[in-house]
């Protein structure tokens, strides 16, 4: 069992072999007051206010001394076990974080809250924090994980060595008892990532193709990537492949890509903004399948641009589509309130399309007809 609040020692030196990371009052990026924050940590809510808290503290904590802290809540009704509101969680932290910071003899960071009128979707809520974020850099952390010790310093160190305007670390999945403690899950339930550089067009066809996971979370990326692919993003009402429509657009731009073997990221299973829940009304299942929007908006802009994707990439986009509506009828089938399944699979076929709909639902019985086989066959 592991406590994810940090110690005096930081991570492992990483993929570089380089500097060793930064200690707080130790060569690190100075805070110097007047300037403007050189990471910006931000952290969307809805529905996990039960988790902001430790999520908050586990930033605070950070030994680095330049950054910001944003948390923006997506209209979320939730309250915490004390009945406290996201807004009010993140007034008690600022004052916790100036205490924490103090005896830690770090400078203090500012804490920003925000809050949309209505509920717009995960897409919405990470363009809201971008536009108000102040650093150079961005790092989201979604509000019911947490970072690891030292993560912002080993961060920007990796940024810095490398030239890179995407920082790339390991994920670490598990649960958190009471206390805050972290223990790592059995199989680590986390994304691919690629130990290494990558540069120009290969960032984007390394991630389409599988290489490496393309959430925004567990990422160092520069402000200006964001900003730019958010241009390309109309107003988009979705909790579904939301990363995946907003790194598409940050890969296509970017210039370097460094992947560290350091785990700075801890991820709790299944609790999350977007994490497969009950869902018992039809307007949650609309930005659940409205995925389909995310690659009508990419193939829209593709055309627009006169932008050629190898044919890999096309075969490679193709399949996330795919995975996509697989995904939408697993959800359809497991955590939908019975009820609202007939009303909802219209609508799921109103948005991807009747024909690729049951095209892909016909493939899925088919793979489960012949693993039933192979199993039968086993017995």
């Amino acid at each position: 069992m592991k406590a994810f609040v940090p110690s005096a020692a930081g991570p492992e030196e990483g993929f570089s072999g380089k500097n060793a990371v930064r200690k707080a009052g130790k060569k690190s990026s100075g805070n110097i007051r007047g300037k403007e924050p050189l990471i910006s940590v931000c952290i969307p809510v809805y529905e996990t206010e039960k988790f902001l808290t430790l999520c908050l503290r586990s930033v605070c904590l950070q030994d680095f001394e330049n950054f910001e802290i944003l948390v923006a809540s997506d209209k979320s009704p939730g309250k915490d076990e004390k009945g406290r509101s996201a807004k009010k969680i993140s007034a008690l932290a600022k004052k916790e974080c100036r205490i924490l910071r103090k005896k830690a003899g770090l400078p203090p960071v500012e804490i920003r809250f925000f809050e949309h009128s209505e509920n717009r979707g995960c897409v919405e809520i990470r363009r809201t924090l971008v536009f108000q974020a102040r650093g150079k850099y961005i790092t989201m952390l979604d509000s019911d994980d947490c970072l690891k010790e030292g993560a912002l310093s080993s961060f920007y160190q990796a940024a810095q060595d490398y030239q890179a305007d995407i920082v790339h670390a390991r994920f670490l999945s598990g649960t958190f008892d009471q206390e805050g403690l972290f223990t790592p899950s059995k199989v680590n339930k986390c994304g691919k990532i690629f130990i290494g550089l990558k540069s120009g067009r290969e960032i984007l066809s390394s991630w389409l193709s599988g290489l490496y996971n393309g959430n925004v979370c567990g990422k160092l990326i520069l402000r200006e990537l964001y900003l730019k692919a958010f241009e390309n993003i109309p107003y988009t009402e979705c909790n579904m492949a939301d990363d995946f429509l907003i790194y598409f657009f940050v890969a296509i731009t970017a210039s370097t890509y460094v992947g560290i073997d350091q785990e700075l990221y801890l991820y709790r299973i299944d609790s999350g903004m977007s994490s497969v829940r009950k869902i018992e009304s039809l307007e949650r299942w609309r930005m659940i399948c409205s995925a389909s929007g995310v690659f009508t908006v990419i193939s829209s802009w593709l055309k627009e641009k006169n932008f050629s994707l190898s044919k890999e990439e096309k075969k490679d986009l193709g399949e996330q589509a795919l995975f996509y509506v697989a995904n939408n009828l697993n959800q359809l089938k497991c955590v939908l309130a019975p009820e609202i399944k007939e009303d909802a699979m219209a609508m799921l076929k109103d948005y991807w399309g009747q024909h690729l709909v049951e095209e892909v639902e016909n493939a899925m019985a088919q793979k489960a007809k012949v693993m039933a086989q192979k199993a039968n066959a086993a017995e």
